[in-house]
């Protein structure tokens, strides 16, 4: 089968190379430039820039997709040039509890056995049929897979992921580290169930990984893998159109700044979030879900801060979260219902430093959550530069010397996300609630079309890098047996 994939993320070449293997022709299309999707990088003023993902987990997943591309691991391990991050994170503390202002490395100095030992079980139980697997709710008959589920409700997978840290770690700052993972899941963490603590797991337990060149150099080496296998990758084609008929995809229109372009297919993976996948299936009958609670979404402004200055700062990490004391109140503002929204009053940050883990100057990112677009209407294109002056002006008086005079080379808004096709203007998609969790989370078969198959946050198993490698998997192999 010819397949088409639509955009060239890590989802869709991880479908590509996979597909690849299994023995089919692929011809990836891409509306941008460059490959990469929200883990792509971008030169802006002569710096290379991470616009949304900025560390690897789970790297083995980018491993077995260019193995099934025909790329040893080996020659994979030499082109994708990976560094460790160590630490993974610091997590920088107002006083709390009574105790002074404090940095907290992870995992170097997180004491907490018990509990690793439980995350690591949860992530045991979930991960081969809940994380890696197809299984889907109707499946849960199978005994397999009643056995895994049996396993991790023991496991205490349904309670929330703040009681199960809380009854295992005294440390308030060590249970604000192995629970900011749930603003990844897009609630909070007395809101989030337990079994979210596999994505902690991904961080804490297995490691971070950062590409000499960049996040992007990932897409790129896998872009190149499909070329070489055979594949091809179309930039600067924008899908404006699905073609089928009797319920199966035929083909698609993409359009170049030349002219409109008629390529035939025998199926599709569609890797763009809910808006963009939803306009080009319902002229076929493809039915879109029942409506999504989002995730909150993000303010990142991009900083040429002088090196000198830097050395000063609280930490020299890769990955720095800044927290304000308010931290429940903080969930409670930006993942509020619809209308009901607010920016952080006493706000926590995530700071990205890649020259910590390169070794060479380079800009620093700085990300602070924010309300989606329907939890909190706001104009961000009015208020955006603002905001972020107030933003750097607090980490300034927390002690990052010389971040309120750096130069600023690019900020997205939820108004950005937006425009880039995201749903309510959120980067992180479909929550991760009870309802939208794992199987329950949108199907990747598209229900009224055949032969189209979903990829991405969207769908399972959901949001973040190995997710993204895992759902083009999955989508392979589902358009492989259809």
């Amino acid at each position: 089968m010819h397949i088409g994939i639509i955009g060239a993320g890590l989802s869709g070449l991880s479908a590509a190379l996979h597909l690849i293997g299994a023995g089919h022709e692929v011809t990836v299309i891409e509306r941008s430039r460059g490959v990469g999707g929200r883990a792509g990088t971008v030169r802006i003023g002569g710096h290379l820039v991470d616009p949304g993902a900025s560390v690897l987990t789970m790297p083995g997943l980018v491993f077995d997709a260019l193995a099934a591309g025909g790329l040893g691991r080996g020659d994979a391990e030499d082109e994708l040039d990976l560094l460790p991050v160590t630490p993974a994170y610091a997590g920088r503390f107002p006083a709390l509890d009574g105790r002074p202002p404090s940095v907290l490395h992870v995992p170097d100095e997180l004491d907490e056995p018990e509990h690793m030992a439980w995350q690591q079980g949860m992530f045991d139980a979930a991960y081969q049929r809940f994380i890696g697997g197809d299984a889907a709710w109707a499946s849960y008959a199978n005994p397999r897979d009643l056995a895994a589920l049996g396993r991790l409700v023991r496991l205490g997978a349904l309670r929330s992921m703040q009681h199960q840290v809380d009854r295992r770690v005294d440390d308030p700052r060590a249970r604000r580290m192995l629970t900011f993972q749930a603003l990844y899941a897009g609630i909070a963490p007395s809101a989030a169930r337990a079994v979210y603590a596999v994505i902690s797991h991904m961080d804490v337990g297995l490691g971070v990984w950062y590409p000499r060149a960049g996040m992007g150099w990932v897409a790129s080496v896998m872009a190149r893998q499909v070329q070489r296998a055979g594949g091809r990758v179309l930039l600067d084609h924008e899908v404006i159109g699905l073609d089928g008929r009797r319920g199966r995809v035929t083909g698609l229109r993409a359009r170049t700044s030349a002219r409109v372009h008629q390529l035939p297919f025998d199926g599709v993976i569609i890797t763009a979030d809910a808006p963009v996948t939803d306009r080009l299936i319902a002229p076929l009958g493809g039915r879109a879900p029942r409506r999504v609670r989002l995730s909150p979404s993000a303010v990142v402004a991009h900083l040429d801060v002088d090196p000198d200055l830097q050395d000063h700062w609280p930490t020299q990490a890769h990955h720095t979260l800044d927290f304000g004391a308010a931290w429940e109140q903080t969930f409670a503002e930006i993942t509020a219902t619809r209308g009901r929204g607010t920016l952080m009053s006493d706000p926590s940050f995530l700071i990205t430093r890649p020259s910590i883990t390169t070794g060479e100057p380079g800009p620093v990112s700085v990300l602070a959550p924010c309300p989606n677009l329907e939890s909190a209407p706001l104009d961000w294109d009015a208020l955006g530069a603002d905001y972020v002056r107030e933003l750097l002006r607090t980490l300034e008086a927390r002690g990052y010397r010389g971040i309120l005079d750096a130069e600023v080379l690019h900020v997205d808004t939820p108004a950005d996300w937006a425009r880039q096709g995201m749903s309510a203007g959120t980067p992180f998609a479909a929550a991760h609630t009870l309802r939208q969790t794992g199987p329950l989370r949108r199907p990747q078969r598209v229900p009224g079309i055949a032969n189209a198959v979903l990829a991405g946050s969207m769908t399972h198993p959901g949001v973040g890098v190995p997710p993204a490698l895992i759902s083009g998997r999955l989508a392979a192999e589902a358009l492989s047996s259809s």
